[in-house]
């Protein structure tokens, strides 16, 4: 599933987040309106990467880098975005005033807002609207350019379509599976002493996680070290049709906590872990409503201390006290907190992965046991399931977009490495020390 083609709403709707978090500063000084990067014939001035940088610390994304870590990914993000700008550019491809204030619009109605709160409520996390507002018409315009480059070259067969549903139907496919991972980057044209060194540290990896180190801890431990060709983090639960076909060939074979040998893709050498393997229902839960407390490691508190708290909470729920009235008292995230934890109703690819795994496998009137994500700790009870029979003409059309996604998202990442291949780029400033 190519990362900017699908459900862009989704994507950049992390800067209005489901639970509220504080801005946070930027603790280098870096001279605004400097050029850093040039780009073929773009620009990258000091003063987009200061947004840039802020704007993922507040976002606080599962493993984020940090120090000259994240420098290096801001700016590799940026040159990534101006390639692909440029490019819509050259197809003639632009989002009108008008397109724009509708997708606007209807990310205020999809958060229960009105443009006007909406505006404020990114004032009050140290969002500038305008500079918000413009960053939706870029992440449209890129999805626009990689649904005329990607998408719409892709074909999918009804024998494709076929075979999904049949292997389905077989038992073979029809599990969602909660995946691990870890990527050690390989560049383009690589040498093969850079090869080497690469798929030494995926091995390393996949060897201290079967030693039962976290994968979490093994990503921090490589990045602490030195390494900075590395991203991991936790990617949710899917079919074998929604994941790319490398992934799927390995999954399909594994039992819950196995870890796979380096696999080899464009992008380097990938290492997973298998976490939780569950069947598709028949008929299928399409949404849940959740409530849940958040015990939120956002303002200081340690991992430590508040899955302390969270386990606290969790033992009282599970003695009887009410959890409405629970999480009105005690709950972090203020927003859910003042209608006693309630999230409302939710599909799939709208909460971060661990949440919605854990909410669409969750019987209606349980309690999880408390878990992890980005905010912090969490206990959730699903309150209702709404489920669908799935005639075939929609598992069809099911199968039909899986298997699109799957091959949109095996093809992004090797369009975007040609696109830098090729590419003019020239570092300046500090960003020269990310050479």
């Amino acid at each position: 599933m190519s990362k900017l083609s699908t459900n862009v709403i989704a994507a950049v709707l992390a800067a209005v987040p489901l639970f509220s978090m504080s801005p946070v500063a930027v603790s280098e000084e870096v001279l605004l309106d400097s050029i850093i990067a040039v780009v073929n014939e773009d620009i990258i001035l000091s003063s987009e990467f200061v947004r840039e940088r802020a704007t993922l610390i507040r976002q606080n994304p599962p493993n984020l880098p940090k120090g000259e870590k994240l420098d290096k990914a801001v700016i590799e993000r940026l040159i990534a975005q101006s390639l692909q700008l440029q490019k819509a550019a050259e197809r003639g491809i632009r989002i009108d005033d008008s397109s724009l204030q509708r997708t606007l619009e209807d990310m205020a109605r999809n958060n229960k807002m009105t443009i006007s709160q909406m505006r404020e409520s990114l004032n009050r996390d140290g969002i500038n609207f305008l500079e918000f507002r413009e960053n939706i018409r870029k992440e449209l315009v890129i999805s626009a350019l990689s649904q005329r480059e990607i998408d719409s070259n892709l074909r999918v067969s009804d024998e494709e379509v076929e075979a999904l549903l049949d292997a389905e139907a077989a038992g073979s496919a029809g599990y969602r599976y909660e995946l691990e991972h870890i990527l050690v980057k390989v560049p383009q044209q690589a040498d093969g002493e850079t090869v080497s060194t690469a798929l030494a540290v995926a091995r390393s990896v996949a060897s201290d996680a079967r030693d039962g180190i976290p994968f979490n801890r093994v990503l921090q431990t490589q990045i602490r070290s030195g390494y900075t060709d590395i991203e991991g983090g936790n990617l949710g639960s899917r079919s074998l049709a929604n994941m790319p076909k490398l992934f799927a060939d390995q999954v399909k074979g594994m039992q819950i906590g196995d870890i796979t040998e380096p696999l080899r893709s464009a992008a380097g050498f990938h290492v997973l872990q298998l976490l939780t393997k569950s069947s598709l229902d028949q008929p299928a839960t399409i949404r849940v409503r959740a409530r849940h407390i958040l015990v939120s490691t956002r303002d200081g508190t340690s991992a430590s201390a508040a899955k302390e708290r969270i386990t606290a909470i969790y033992n009282r729920l599970s003695e009887g006290a009410d959890f409405a009235a629970l999480a009105r008292e005690v709950s972090d995230d203020k927003s859910s907190a003042a209608k006693g934890g309630d999230l409302g109703w939710f599909g799939r690819d709208e909460m971060v992965p661990r949440f919605e795994t854990l909410a669409f496998s969750t019987e209606p009137n349980q309690l999880t046991e408390p878990f992890f994500t980005e905010f912090g700790w969490h206990v959730m009870e699903v309150t209702e399931r709404e489920v669908e029979e799935n005639p075939r003409s929609d598992l069809e059309a099911r199968a039909r977009d899986q298997l699109r996604r799957r091959k949109a998202e095996d093809k992004y990442d090797d369009w975007l490495a040609q696109l830098r291949a090729n590419a003019y780029v020239e570092l300046r400033g500090f960003a020269k020390n990310f050479q």
